[in-house]
């Protein structure tokens, strides 16, 4: 790379929780107080990104990385997912959220 030459990078929550440095975008945005991720496009998010929503923004490579993160999927913008989440791991063999709904 010549002088001058700077690329994009991107800041994304690992599976552990570390923060790692991509040249690749997240796929998948977050709210690292809430414990809440979902679409880069969600009406939720993009609503709240007034009220403060940006300060505890994170990113995703991908959604295994934020549910071993802890993280749980939106219930605007991930619904299916959000349902699933939301109906507990009872009787599921496969249930891969951290963070039990209440």
């Amino acid at each position: 790379m010549g002088k001058g030459v700077s690329v994009k990078t991107y800041k994304l929550l690992s599976a552990d929780g570390t923060t790692v440095i991509s040249k690749t975008p997240g796929s998948l945005g977050g709210n690292s107080k809430a414990r809440i991720y979902g679409r880069l496009d969600c009406s939720a998010a993009k609503g709240a990104l007034s009220k403060g929503y940006a300060e505890h923004r994170v990113f995703f490579a991908n959604e295994q990385d934020a549910i071993h993160a802890g993280y749980r999927p939106c219930g605007r913008c991930m619904v299916s997912r959000y349902k699933e989440w939301k109906s507990g791991p009872e009787g599921k063999e496969d249930y891969p959220w951290k963070q039990l709904p209440k």
